[in-house]
């Protein structure tokens, strides 16, 4: 079992299709993605589960992301949002990082892998080789490789055979099971889910597996997310056995299950209302996008 769960946004995303996505009620209610990564306290220091925007993506965004990518995500660029900044907030250093666990790397998923240049980088082995040797165009857009240039530590992990719930998974630390890569291809090439253990069931990460949590524990025929996700999978039929994978365990009464991913923003502010943030919450006047207020529901985490 881990510690506390620190849910993070480590950058507030407007792109017109979150209009489309996470539609609003009333002009003023304008919808804002976000870039969901999780902070987890171990025995073994301090576990990021994806970066997020990083400090050198808003200093040479030019550099970093280019032009075109900007313009398709419309990222807010606010350092207050940065993994580091809020790591700092907590009151940690960011040596207290030790080990960084990506889902995917995507570009979203990779900026602040430089602002944490001592942690050892826990990915997939597939998804390393296609990060660094992109065979399509999707693939060349997706990944941003200055996001890896200083060098970082790898620790490339396969699935092995060992199964939990009916997925293939692979342990973080060879000793524990407190936290699991899982099988989730079809994004991207070797996409992995996180999922972490907690006094009361598991909290997994879904990356970018759905778009949408409602997906996994209510599936209906999302038609814009269907058609999203068409257009920047890899493998469109690994994508959707995936789902089912995730729909199945969702069911599952045996397990106490909670599910986020990359960019749900009702999945991120329930999972922060449910769980009070120790992270101090982004003041609304420093933002040039404002977020949204939490989902007055009842707790369910």
């Amino acid at each position: 079992m881990t510690g506390r769960i620190h849910h993070l946004n480590c950058g507030t995303l407007n792109p017109f299709s979150s209009r489309l996505l996470f539609p609003s009620e009333g002009v003023k209610d304008t919808r804002f993605l976000v870039t969901h990564c999780l902070l987890v306290e171990t025995g073994k220091g301090l576990v990021l589960i994806d970066t997020g925007i990083g400090r050198k993506d808003i200093e040479r965004t030019d550099i970093t992301l280019g032009k075109i990518r900007p313009l398709v995500t419309q990222p807010a660029l606010l350092s207050i949002e940065c993994a580091i900044s809020q790591v700092e907030r907590l009151g940690y250093s960011r040596d207290d990082v030790r080990h960084i666990v990506l889902t995917h790397m995507d570009f979203l998923q990779t900026g602040g892998l430089s602002d944490f240049p001592n942690a050892t980088i826990h990915i997939m082995r597939r998804e390393f080789e296609a990060a660094n040797a992109p065979q399509t165009a999707l693939e060349r857009w997706r990944y941003t490789q200055s996001h890896w240039q200083h060098n970082p530590k790898w620790a490339l992990h396969s699935f092995t055979g060992g199964i939990w719930n009916d997925f293939e998974f692979s342990p973080l630390f060879p000793e524990s099971d407190e936290i699991l890569l899982l099988q989730l291809a079809g994004h991207t090439r070797g996409h992995c889910g996180v999922a972490v253990k907690k006094a009361n069931g598991w909290l997994i990460h879904c990356g970018d597996a759905v778009l949408d949590a409602r997906q996994i524990k209510a599936p209906s025929d999302y038609s814009f997310n269907a058609l999203l996700s068409a257009s920047i999978d890899c493998c469109r039929a690994d994508r959707l056995h995936s789902l089912k994978k995730l729909q199945a365990l969702a069911s599952n009464k045996e397990e106490q299950v909670v599910f986020v991913c990359s960019l749900d923003p009702d999945a991120f502010y329930q999972a922060r209302f449910n769980n009070p943030p120790e992270t101090p919450e982004v003041p609304e006047s420093q933002m040039s996008f404002p977020l949204q207020a939490a989902p007055q529901t009842e707790a369910t985490v």
